[in-house]
């Protein structure tokens, strides 16, 4: 597996910003890897705040697990945040990860090649 391919799944099967690590462009996969983990973080949080809402208004009774209770209660939960600003946010998350898996193929290719060259002048 050559370089570029290499750098490329990194970034598509680890995170943003490990392909431009393995290729030792550290800053540049840091202006992927941030912007990513901060917005993965945010709807963490998000979902963190659901699940507390659901536990502290659920009627559970010790032993007890009403499924539709907590169905409906996850229902309203969702209906009270911002789909809009979620949407728009995971949006953002994938056309990032994208351009890392692009950018660090591209990165790679052209390595690669100033490698073919200096091979092919001596």
């Amino acid at each position: 597996m050559n370089l570029a391919v290499r750098a490329a799944l990194y970034n598509a099967l680890l995170f943003p910003g490990w392909g431009h690590f393995y290729l030792k462009k550290y800053k540049r996969g840091m202006l992927f890897l941030l912007p990513v983990l901060a917005g993965m973080l945010v709807i963490c949080g998000a979902v963190f705040q659901i699940a507390v809402q659901i536990v502290k208004t659920a009627p559970l009774k010790k032993g007890e697990v009403d499924i539709a209770a907590i169905v409906k209660l996850s229902l309203q939960a969702v209906r009270a945040i911002d789909l809009g600003y979620f949407s728009l946010l995971v949006l953002i998350i994938v056309l990032l990860w994208a351009a890392a898996i692009i950018d660090a193929y591209l990165i790679g290719k052209k390595r690669m090649q100033e490698h073919d060259v200096r091979e092919n002048q001596r």
